[in-house]
């Protein structure tokens, strides 16, 4: 068996390949957009070469938002709290760390009193109103949790705040979780979480182009400019801050009933100078060819805010490692049914930009012959597996896949002997299913766009509060998150068999009967939550019904009729209203969520939008008439 081979050549290594690939990836900064990034591109194609691949790096020219200057002033009665300034070049050589800001943020300056809104989702605001605590006009203090950072920004601004501060709670990822870094792997209390705060939840991508594809630096992309493109940035400006300077803006707050804070005499002032500029993202592309037209894509963002080890370096390498596998197997001869191809993302963490626009471009031939779309993110932070987002129709190959792979602990007492037992344990079940997943990494643009399967998966077990800081680096992986880099490997052993796999099984490599039941499953479920909700005869939860009952009648047909998953998922498409180019119906990502996934959104929208339930009605035939064509 293929995964014995690779054990055995693995033990025979003296050291993990991925620690000195890592170190060689973090050695600079890989912002999108600057040279670093680029020097990092061609460092992984040059690695992809010789493991076997035919290499292209694709190159897109894009609208990037980046603050390249800010000031932060906060004052009580004319003393000073604290004061802070940056000045970004991402022109320089070497670029250096990215200060603290926020990609997207409108640019502008803004001073007022500060409002604690918790983690500034709709409940929060909802509590602030009930306690007589006015918003409008001020600057909202935000914790990050429950929702994308974008998220955040659009409902403080819905409620009149004038900007935004975006902090990081110690309980949450800092110093009173454990130890802080550099002793420790948690945040210290300075340090904050960079990220974009685009509207990904309504056109992800090149703010600039969100009716297709931008073009390669040669060639004519026609664009938005001016008042057009700000309208689809964020509407507030914003920047993070530590959880110190958090804490000494609360101290001064005046606390008013229910545990919350009103507007008290903390006085900031903030300014963010974010110019939109054109940037060249650099896309690495390699492929393995097979035996037919189709192939399986595996990808992962090779951009980061500073170094990025974790976030998401450790996938970059598990990538590499893979396609190391693949093609020595490749050069004794093996030859899949499908091809295999790897994508090295740029531009991810300013919006999905790279994969978006690369996708867009290429969507005939990915509607007409992508098997399957495997995304890796933040692929290793520990060495177990517990889990995965994906499409329904995509289980049964996985799980084959995960029987066959020891687990890193097999053999020792109590320890799961294979990956797929891992998943069991951690799920508690027998039959672990995929989560459903909504946005915020690079499967976006294939699942809720072009209507494909998809797969994101990942490795953990460690933790710490690294993500998007200066400290995300290879000291921080080695000491705390993988020491022995034995969760690397194993992810780019898993890699390369599921990508082995998929490729051998070709089209059959989805199951459209399993993909109708866990749907049919799915609205069951919905079904039920909605009359515990709402009532007995609520019209959303018979509405669910009938779409259950119409998947469950086809997975009876399509049990003997294989399909295609693109041929499935398309047949079910549809543009969501008012944000067209997700189509996707059957979840979404949710406005308020970002991140996290609404199912059967069409149906939620038309049973909230009115008490006449004759539109739900329509828009639930309509999704039944389709689903009982599907394998007819």
């Amino acid at each position: 068996m293929w995964s014995a081979l690779l054990l055995a050549s693995l033990a025979a290594q003296d050291a993990a390949p991925s620690r000195q690939l890592l170190l060689e990836l973090t050695e600079s900064t890989r912002l999108a957009g600057t040279r670093g990034s680029r020097l990092a591109a061609e460092r992984c194609a040059r690695r992809l070469e010789h493991a076997g691949f035919e290499v292209e790096i694709d190159q897109r020219e894009v609208v990037q938002v980046l603050p390249l200057r800010t000031h932060l002033r906060a004052e009580v009665g004319g003393t000073l709290l604290f004061e802070r300034h940056s000045a970004f070049d991402p022109e320089a050589i070497p670029t250096g760390d990215t200060p603290l800001l926020n990609s997207g943020s409108k640019s502008g300056r803004v001073r007022a009193l500060v409002v604690d809104v918790g983690r500034g989702l709709r409940d929060d605001y909802d509590r602030l109103a009930a306690a007589g605590v006015e918003v409008s006009g001020a600057i909202a203090l935000c914790r990050y949790g429950g929702a994308y950072r974008g998220v955040k920004i659009d409902l403080a601004a819905e409620h009149g705040c004038v900007g935004v501060l975006l902090w990081n709670d110690p309980a949450r990822d800092g110093f009173e979780r454990g130890t802080p870094w550099p002793r420790g792997p948690w945040k210290p209390s300075h340090e904050a979480e960079r990220g974009s705060v685009t509207p990904i939840g309504r056109v992800p991508g090149d703010p600039s182009t969100p009716d297709g594809p931008s073009s390669p630096p040669s060639a004519t992309t026609t664009r938005l400019e001016g008042a057009a493109l700000e309208r689809t940035l964020s509407r507030l400006p914003c920047l993070p801050i530590g959880a110190s300077d958090a804490r000494s803006l609360l101290a001064r707050m005046e606390r008013r009933g229910e545990g919350l804070f009103g507007p008290g005499p903390a006085l900031v002032e903030f300014e963010v100078d974010a110019p939109p500029r054109r940037v060249v993202l650099h896309n690495v592309v390699a492929r393995l060819a097979g035996r037919d037209a189709r192939y399986v894509l595996a990808g992962n963002h090779r951009d980061a805010w500073v170094r990025g080890a974790n976030d998401a370096a450790s996938g970059t390498v598990a990538l590499l490692r893979a396609a190391e596998l693949l093609g020595a197997r490749a050069k004794d001869g093996w030859r899949p049914a499908s091809g295999i191809a790897l994508a090295l993302w740029d531009g991810e963490e300013f919006g999905l930009v790279g994969s978006t626009e690369w996708a867009e471009a290429h969507a005939q031939d990915l509607r007409a012959n992508l098997v399957a779309y495997l995304n890796m993110d933040v692929g290793v932070s520990g060495p177990r597996f517990s889990g995965a987002d994906g499409t329904p129709g995509l289980l049964a190959a996985l799980r084959t896949v995960l029987e066959r792979i020891p687990a890193h602990d097999a053999g020792a007492a109590d320890a799961a002997p294979t990956l797929w037992a891992q998943w069991q344990a951690a799920a508690k079940s027998d039959e672990p299913a995929l989560d459903l997943p909504g946005s915020g990494s690079d499967f976006t643009v294939f699942l809720h766009h072009l209507s494909l399967p998809v797969l994101d998966l990942g490795f953990s077990g460690n933790a710490g509060g690294q993500y998007h800081t200066a400290f995300d680096d290879f000291a921080q992986v080695e000491a705390h998150l993988d020491p022995g880099f034995v969760g690397h490997e194993l992810a780019a052993r898993f890699m390369a068999e599921l990508l082995a796999e998929l490729a051998e099984r070709g089209a059959a490599a989805f199951d459209a009967g399993e993909a109708a039941r866990a749907l049919g499953a799915r609205a069951r479920a919905d079904a039920e939550t909605t009359r515990a909700k709402h009532g007995a005869d609520a019209p959303l939860a018979a509405a669910l019904m009938d779409v259950a009952h119409a998947f469950d009648a086809a997975a009876e047909r399509l049990a003997s009729r294989p399909m295609a998953g693109g041929a499935f998922y398309s047949a079910l498409e549809a543009p969501l209203p008012g944000r067209p180019w997700f189509k996707n119906q059957l979840w979404a990502p949710g406005l308020e969520l970002g991140y996290g996934s609404e199912t059967f959104p069409l149906l939620r929208a038309s049973a909230a939008s009115s008490s006449d339930s004759t539109e739900l009605r329509a828009r639930a035939a309509e999704l039944v008439a389709r689903i009982a064509r599907l394998g007819a």
